[in-house]
């Protein structure tokens, strides 16, 4: 039986079947298992905003963790447990505070079905556009930073008595508020209508579902920084290795710091309170 035509995942050279190297490029040709994860991978991060595709597949595969652990799947006005919550990063109370990774973690937990379906396509809908704006490095920043200051901002608003929060809203507020920072750097006449659009939006969430409102307007004012600093930045090829260096520290951080919160051992004791409470 004749074997199968290996498309270079590298070059996209066509190969026959059964070589082990590329006739085009010279690399190895990956076997099977491995050309599937490989253009896996590549369908995320290739084409148009990958960082805007990675950080939606790092919210998608946390709230898969959740679904594996509460064993449950909520849709709209129910939430996964609290203790399965807390596995993977959100916050509580004063609990940033003896865990601060947790303001980068609570950025890529959320509570349902709505909740996070609302929040990556809001995140499709704005993210590609501020990651053509800024690149991709400099977007990473936005809306990191957006997303663990506006946790920040929520804890001292609450005055370390947060209620249980968590998701990538405020990052996403970050990249709304990031064009309001360019029009402003640019004297763009229409900045303040800008700014009354995104207060609109906030209030508009505010009344109409539960959501945390002080982390939103800490991402929209860390996002309004960042896109005015960004815009006004001179010689920005000279700091563009730095910036990347730290994106990919940033990026290696979001995973460590789910790692971490599921190591803690807040969510076990939480979940031993929530069996007791079962029977």
């Amino acid at each position: 039986m004749p074997t199968q035509a290996t498309l270079c995942p590298f070059c996209r050279g066509l190969n026959s079947g059964g070589e082990t190297r590329c006739y085009r490029c010279g690399r190895p040709l990956p076997g099977r298992l491995s050309s599937g994860a490989l253009g896996l991978v590549q369908g995320v991060l290739g084409g148009e905003a990958p960082m805007t595709r990675l950080f939606i597949g790092l919210c998608l595969v946390v709230f898969a963790l959740c679904f594996a652990s509460d064993r449950r799947l909520p849709f709209f006005s129910g939430q996964f447990s609290m203790s399965t919550t807390l596995r993977f990063g959100a916050l509580v109370g004063s609990l940033g505070a003896a865990q601060p990774w947790r303001y980068l973690a609570a950025v890529f937990v959320h509570y349902n079905v709505l909740h996070v379906g609302m929040n990556a396509w809001s995140l499709r809908a704005v993210g590609p556009a501020a990651e053509r704006q800024f690149g991709k490095a400099r977007f990473v920043l936005l809306f990191v930073l957006s997303g663990v200051l506006g946790f920040v901002v929520s804890d001292h608003w609450y005055g370390g008595m947060s209620p249980p929060t968590a998701g990538a809203s405020g990052a996403i507020f970050g990249t709304f508020g990031s064009v309001l920072g360019v029009a402003f750097a640019r004297r763009d006449p229409n900045w303040k209508q800008i700014l009354v659009q995104n207060a609109v939006s906030l209030l508009i969430l505010g009344l109409a579902f539960p959501v945390n409102n002080a982390a939103h307007a800490g991402g929209l004012a860390t996002g309004a920084v960042l896109g005015f600093a960004f815009t006004k930045e001179s010689r920005k090829l000279k700091l563009d290795l730095p910036f990347a260096l730290l994106a990919g520290l940033l990026v290696l951080l979001c995973v460590g710091s789910v790692v971490l919160s599921a190591t803690s051992p807040v969510w076990r004791s939480v979940r031993a309170r929530e069996d007791s409470q079962e029977y």
